[in-house]
């Protein structure tokens, strides 16, 4: 985080810069941490965590709250870029950034040249979809899960005569990830040339077999462009062995990374068939590179995501899945047989983990939102799903059982 030797020799003051500490103390991180290990989860959350006191957020779906170690090194960077301007954007940046791009693609075990850090999961997902080598007749499939944006991008393209969209609706509560398959399978037609995945569902939480699904449709010349946008930092998967080609991921949601971090994987040997979807003329036609030439972008959201990294690895993804998992079952537990209100998210760890969806009959979503959180001081969100629409709620890291609780006693109350 300070400068580099290469500018020992520039006069006083430039380069004279002093980090924040933001130094990772692993040891309270490393022994303990079980899903119902209170104490583990509220040390956690005291230490390493700045959040209102004021209401209970159940929110973080939208974007997580970086820790303090974290948080640290991100204004640090944006310091450092203040105080030294362009001499240290032009001269020591480019090798940070590529850096940061090396400890983002071994976390990932993947290879550099298969990344590109983007500025959210959408725009990762849009380079993957315009620049698709589509032919006409092209068929994609949606489903009512998939996150809207994508499917809004898809339907431009339809607009445009480029490819046609079929839509079809999956179940809200599938008994089985086989069943998922299957139902993939049945919507599948001879001009089908590419499933739109959406990993883990941004309204419901619904978990689909990813892996499963992109084997089946590869066996039949059918590629999958995958939504990984709330499964990186939230459940447990490898990108190989899901075998997807085109994945968009997020590192400000379930990693924790300031706001602005996305990231784009595409398989080495399918780089060359994307169309840039900005213009560069100079960067040759087999580097991931030309498909981002976006201009300037926050150095600092670059640079911390190492520092993001690190954190989430200090606790450790399987110990995040199963607190999720605990968490969602707390309130999902003592609420799911009140007459009024319907659980929409199958409860089995394999197909769904933090992120669960609910509705109360005869009320809007938008209503029970600001009802939660005038009348109980919780804050979820209202999402778009079919008429009725629905509530998400969606915990994090720092999130107490107790805030659960009072999740369901206020659901009780309100639904009553």
């Amino acid at each position: 985080m300070v400068g580099s030797l290469s500018l020992a020799a520039l006069p006083m003051g430039v380069n004279s810069f002093t980090s924040r500490d933001s130094r990772l103390t692993l040891n309270d991180l490393l022994s303990g941490g079980s899903a119902d290990d209170e104490k583990y989860w509220n040390t956690l959350a005291k230490k390493y965590y700045n959040v209102s006191p004021d209401f209970i957020n159940l929110e973080n779906g939208f974007f997580g709250i970086q820790p303090k170690p974290v948080l640290a090194a991100y204004e640090s960077y944006v310091e450092q870029v203040n105080q030294e301007g362009a001499l240290f954007a032009r001269r020591e940046y480019p090798n940070k950034a590529a850096a940061a791009r090396e400890k983002l693609a071994d976390f990932l075990q993947v290879s550099t040249d298969e990344l590109l850090i983007t500025r959210n999961a959408t725009e990762a997902l849009n380079i993957a979809i315009q620049g698709y080598p589509w032919k006409p007749g092209d068929e994609v499939i949606v489903n009512q899960l998939d996150y809207y944006s994508m499917i809004e991008t898809f339907q431009m393209l339809e607009s445009r005569g480029i490819l046609t969209v079929k839509t079809f609706e999956i179940p809200l509560l599938p008994q089985s990830p086989e069943q998922i398959l299957e139902i993939y399978q049945n919507e599948v037609s001879p001009k089908t040339r590419v499933i739109l995945l959406t990993q883990v569902s941004n309204i419901t939480g619904l978990i689909i077999p990813v892996k499963e699904i992109t084997a089946w449709a590869k066996s039949r010349g059918i590629d999958t462009i995958l939504d990984s946008a709330h499964a990186l930092g939230h459940i447990p998967f490898n990108l190989r062995e899901m075998d997807s080609d085109f994945v968009g991921m997020n590192l400000h949601k379930w990693m924790g990374n300031p706001i602005g971090a996305g990231v784009l994987f595409v398989k080495k040997n399918r780089i060359p068939e994307l169309k840039s979807f900005y213009g560069d003329k100079a960067t040759q036609n087999e580097s991931i590179s030309r498909l981002a030439h976006v201009g300037t972008t926050p150095f600092g959201v670059t640079l911390s995501i190492p520092n993001a990294i690190d954190f989430h690895q200090s606790v450790g993804i399987e110990r995040i899945s199963k607190r999720m998992h605990y968490l969602k079952e707390l309130w999902i537990n003592q609420v799911q047989n009140q007459q009024n209100l319907e659980i929409l998210t199958p409860t089995e760890p394999t197909m769904s983990c933090g992120i669960a969806s609910f509705r109360i009959k005869g009320k809007s979503g938008k209503e029970v939102e600001n009802q939660l959180l005038d009348e109980h001081g919780i804050f979820t969100v209202a999402r778009i799903l079919g008429e009725e629409g629905c509530i998400r709620v969606t915990p994090g890291l720092y999130t107490k059982a107790s805030d659960m609780e009072k999740l369901a006693n206020a659901l009780i109350k309100i639904s009553g």
